[in-house]
């Protein structure tokens, strides 16, 4: 259980809708003609985009994602235009989950964001988790970022998704990503993203991150292909298909425990040491 320590959340926005919201659209033609063959981003998430936008979309960000796999904008729309069975099927997981956090985590729509001054429904006070014990979740996520630099509030807005509660659960997904390293002690290295992303692929279906360590590899040259596959790949298949789906964990009331009896309660073994 969460303490009530100075490193909580500071704030949530509860969701007004219920765990069962009605999954309708409304169709605008407003502007039709000024947009772009594959489609406008839909900032509002009213507005499904058309079978024909929606192939055109894949086709232009997947082949954008092969030429250049540092395109992170092209990455992310093709995890928007190919997942919405994942999606669904990650929603689904956890309105269904015993431990009723995955609906709380729906309700409350908790944001990943450090405290900035922003004006996000949700912020992480960075100093609180710096003054934590060494051995916390917390800390350690502290000193993730700051060793590499990395900032959650810099995370790709979701655009193309038109189902709110969808769109929410690749929001999460992706803000995600910083504490999935820091749990599996996975390097943001070129092996250990490729490793990441297929535990991503087995906790949630999503086809980008098949996708995504695919094109990855080949930036591998091939002694570190060979032993990012007899090492990293076994590995990350067994944490994947093992222990609690990830979407269903309120990260944000884990900072004070214990790193590793996290682990232990999420059946995580750490990841091996390849490079």
């Amino acid at each position: 259980m969460m303490k009530s320590g100075a490193c909580r959340v500071v704030s949530r926005v509860k969701c007004n809708q219920s765990y069962f919201p009605s999954r309708t659209f409304r169709t605008s033609t407003a502007n039709k003609e000024q947009e772009p063959f594959y489609g406008s981003p839909r900032e509002n998430k009213k507005t499904p985009l058309s079978p024909f936008q929606n192939l055109s979309l894949a086709v232009y960000s997947a082949t954008s994602a092969f030429l250049d796999p540092e395109k992170h904008e092209m990455v992310a729309t093709l995890s928007e235009v190919t997942g919405h069975v994942a999606l669904q099927n990650m929603y689904n997981d956890m309105m269904t989950d015993p431990t009723g956090t995955g609906q709380r985590i729906l309700s409350d729509r908790p944001l990943v964001d450090i405290d900035k001054n922003t004006s996000s429904s949700s912020k992480i006070d960075m100093d609180a988790l710096q003054s934590l014990d060494k051995n916390t979740f917390g800390h350690s996520y502290f000193k993730f970022l700051k060793k590499h630099k990395f900032d959650p509030n810099e995370r790709a807005e979701v655009k193309y998704i038109a189902d709110e509660e969808l769109a929410y659960v690749m929001k999460r997904y992706r803000q995600s990503h910083d504490f999935y390293h820091v749990l599996t002690d996975l390097p943001p290295s070129v092996p250990g993203e490729l490793a990441l992303k297929y535990v991503e692929l087995f906790q949630t279906g999503l086809p980008v991150c098949a996708l995504s360590a695919t094109f990855g590899s080949f930036k591998l040259n091939s002694t570190d292909r060979q032993l990012w596959r007899d090492a990293y790949l076994p590995w990350a298949i067994r944490v994947g298909n093992n222990g609690k789906k990830w979407i269903n964990v309120y990260w944000e009331e884990e900072f004070e425990k214990d790193l590793d009896q996290l682990r232990t309660e999420l059946g995580v073994e750490v990841a091996p040491t390849l490079l």
